[in-house]
């Protein structure tokens, strides 16, 4: 087999222009770097003679730095689809090996591909002031526009990327015409509403540990230097970066907080505020190792027939390459996708790829895992353990689910006796013996108390071992042991199960809840898979200001609330016990309400209603998709070993959970031709009753250029630029206290080059300001 058949490319070159602009109509100008078929040189010779251990261009790429000088690579006979990805993550440093391994692989199968750097970031014009603002869609429409207006563009444009790209691909299928030439896109890791499934917010609570860390890390990208070698002289770049630095550093904590409610601040860019105006076909991809992954489930229930769905065990990494598995054949799968979309709308043959033509496709296609212990996912140890196993199930009706979910919820709080009429959905009743034929029987939550209601008192370690908001496979990302998490919740447990219980897709908590305030009410529910050994694994959880769901009169009582859960894909194993645990606290990954409410719940009123699927239809739709192929290597070398490390400490009557992840220095080769690194320290304090805490979070990233060239030629030596940020959140009952610093300095000599501060106060929201 060549080397060409290995790495799966197709029959065109490549020629990569690693700087070209679009103007814009208000004259700002957007870097993009394109890679280009090209039929007139012989692919398979070239690669092999392009092959070396540290050559970045390993397939025939040829390199046109210059700007707008390409213009006979771009002369051709023939015209090609384009896919486009668009982001603020600069292509010339952060994302340009990752890059290399995907663009040039499309291009190769008859694809222009253009990665376009979004106004204010990177090699591109104009300033930058936060996430999915108007202005970058209607730059995005321009891009657009003047994709058609090329002489190499066949007139149909698909959208390609992951989180940020993921957004604004669905975000640019909401907002466009059928008549656009925007005719599908390809979406992973991304959200339908940017208020209930993001960074900023869940279940009307703040994401303590995602809020803060997020805005430090959008910081360090808006204040990172744009690429030397797009500019003149070194004079005309300082001033560039200087002028960028002092127009967009921005506070995106402060308009975060300042916008603590649902409403239009958060509906902009959110696709669920109507799911009809998305027409085209749309490929959405999650992990269950994800934080969007709950989004995706939900738009595989409301986006049109004919958009797909696939959701993995992945991490907030591509399929092909995330560290929790297995992977897949991702590449091959888009490019089915493409062919089919962009090339003809008919197309049976796609490619030479294992895939079958997407006509073909189920609705979705969801990883359900076995049962597994929370070392299976991730083990520092370096010792060999036994992968966490599952298998990928085909449903093609699975927009009918949630239909079935509500009424069970319904029947429930009727007091339907009939509540499990649909064979689908069953309920765990917290005080009785049984579930159906499945027999399942909860022991009292600590049997010798006889009272109710129960009482629900916070303690600090009620959210330990939560993991990461998100991550990309760190060690401090995934969920640990959840064992001393429920010893310290009001927790049911069930009897050891003594045949397999199946929990797939969506599930709800029904809570009768009592509080002597309902001013500001928060509760946390987990569901664990509890093992033999005593280790816990986390199998699905939720967090709710309980106003978010249905605002309370001061004067009820107590009051019955549904809580949807987070998507389940989750078999437990006989021998092991199912466990449900109520709290009022998930700190640090919900920040807490600081008003005391007494909170109870009444166990004989409380359902957890599930979705479920025999295990005959799971072992019979079963799907096996194809193992990835290897990618090209990248001239990468780690220069130090990245550290990651989780700690849990208590010191007098403080306990504080810190999270510390170092990439190490790499040495990335290529049109970069930079070293980096990047720190992060997040430390978040509270007392053990939960009623105050504070967020600390430092982040440093260094940036080395081997050498700074311009186009006059003018050359520096090596250039090393260090950008820290500094944040402190904390807050009482009436009040969050923001405060936040941006430094950048020369790195060496620590010669400031700019810094700035913010501080201040902003008033929390009661449960009278939700929308009613």
């Amino acid at each position: 087999m060549t080397e060409q058949e290995v790495y799966g490319f197709g029959a065109y070159s490549v020629t990569e222009i690693s700087h070209y602009t679009v103007s814009l109509s208000d004259g700002t100008r957007l870097s993009a770097k394109l890679w280009i078929p090209d039929f007139r040189r012989d692919s398979s010779k070239n690669f092999s003679e392009q092959f070396g251990e540290f050559n970045f261009n390993t397939y025939d790429v040829h390199l046109i730095g210059k700007d707008n000088q390409s213009d006979k690579v771009l002369d051709t006979d023939e015209t090609f689809p384009v896919i486009l990805e668009y982001l603020p993550y600069h292509k010339d440093i952060n994302t340009a090996t990752r890059d290399h391994n995907r663009h040039p692989w499309f291009s190769s199968h008859g694809f222009v591909v253009m990665r376009v750097e979004i106004r204010g970031t990177g090699a591109s014009g104009g300033f930058y002031h936060g996430e999915y603002l108007a202005q970058e869609q209607e730059d995005c429409r321009e891009v657009l526009q003047w994709i058609v207006a090329q002489p190499w563009s066949n007139g149909r444009v698909g959208m390609y990327g992951k989180s940020w790209g993921g957004f604004n691909g669905l975000q640019m299928a909401f907002l466009e015409p059928g008549e656009s030439p925007l005719k599908t896109v390809i979406s992973l890791y991304c959200t339908d509403n940017r208020y209930t499934d993001d960074f900023h917010h869940e279940g009307g609570t703040v994401v303590g540990q995602g809020l803060v860390s997020w805005s430090g890390e959008m910081m360090i990208y808006n204040a990172l230097p744009p690429p030397p070698r797009c500019h003149s002289r070194r004079e005309d770049w300082m001033e560039a970066w200087c002028q960028r630095l002092r127009e967009s550093a921005t506070s995106f904590t402060s308009s975060w907080t300042h916008n603590q409610l649902p409403g239009a601040f958060w509906e902009h860019g959110s696709i669920g505020v109507n799911y009809d105006k998305v027409t085209i076909p749309v490929l959405v991809m999650g992990g269950l190792e994800d934080p969007y992954k709950t989004a995706i489930e939900r738009m595989a229930r409301k986006l049109n027939d004919k958009s797909k769905f696939v959701i993995g065990p992945w991490v907030h990494d591509w399929p092909d390459v995330s560290l929790t598995g297995p992977n897949i054949e991702y590449l091959e799968m888009c490019l089915s996708w493409f062919n089919t979309h962009l090339k003809t709308d008919d197309i049976d043959i796609i490619d030479g790829s294992e895939y079958a033509s997407c006509s073909d496709w189920p609705r979705l296609q969801l990883y359900v895992r076995d049962s597994f212990k929370p070392s299976q996912l991730f083990t520092s140890t370096g010792e060999e353990e036994e992968e966490a196993t599952g298998r990928f199930v085909a449903f093609d009706n699975w927009v009918k689910t949630e239909e079935s979910v509500q009424e069970a919820i319904r029947n429930v709080i009727n007091h339907d006796e009939n509540i499990d009429n649909c064979k689908k959905i069953n309920t765990l009743f917290f005080e009785r013996n049984f579930l159906n034929e499945n027999k399942i029987s909860f022991k009292p939550y600590k049997s010798n108390l006889k009272t109710t209601p129960i009482p629900l008192p916070s303690h600090a370690l009620q959210g330990v071992n939560c993991g990461a908001w998100f991550h990309y496979g760190v060690e401090t990302g995934y969920a640990g042991d959840q064992a001393t998490s429920i010893s310290h919740s009001v927790s049911f447990t069930s009897d050891p199960l003594v045949e397999p219980i199946l929990m797939i897709g969506m599930s709800t908590c029904l809570l009768r809840v009592s509080a002597s305030s309902w001013r500001r009410v928060y509760i946390s529910v987990k569901v664990t898979d509890l093992h033999t050994d005593g280790t816990a694994t986390l199998v699905t959880r939720c967090q709710y200001d309980l106003n978010y769901l249905t605002p309370v009169k001061e004067d009820e009582t107590s009051k019955t609330f549904a809580l949807p859960m987070q998507l389940i894909s989750h078999c437990f194993q006989p021998h092991n016990k199912l466990v449900i645990s109520v709290s009022p606290n998930a700190f640090p990954m919900m920040w807490p309400s600081n008003v005391p409410t007494d909170l109870c719940i009444y166990p004989e009123d409380c359902r957890f209603i599930y979705q479920t699927e025999t295990l005959e239809t799971i072992n019979e739709n079963t799907v096996d998709l194809p193992k990835p192929r290897p990618l090209l290597p990248i001239a990468k070398v780690q220069l130090s070993s990245p550290k990651s490390n989780y700690l849990v400490t208590k010191i007098g009557d403080k306990f504080n959970f810190v999270y510390q992840n170092d990439t190490g220095l790499a040495h990335t080769l290529h049109t970069a031709n930079v070293k980096h690194q990047r720190k992060i320290r997040e430390s978040y304090t509270t007392d053990e009753g939960v009623t105050e805490a504070e967020a600390t979070v430092d982040q440093e990233h260094l940036v080395v250029f081997d050498s700074l060239s311009f186009v006059d030629d003018e050359e520096c030596s090596e250039v090393g630029v260090k950008i820290t940020t500094h944040q402190r959140w904390s807050g009482d009952e009436g009040a969050y206290r923001v405060e936040e610093e941006l430094g950048v300095v020369w790195s060496g000599s620590e010669e400031v080059i700019f810094s700035k501060s913010w501080s201040e106060v902003v008033p929390r929201l009661d449960h009278n300001s939700w929308p009613q």
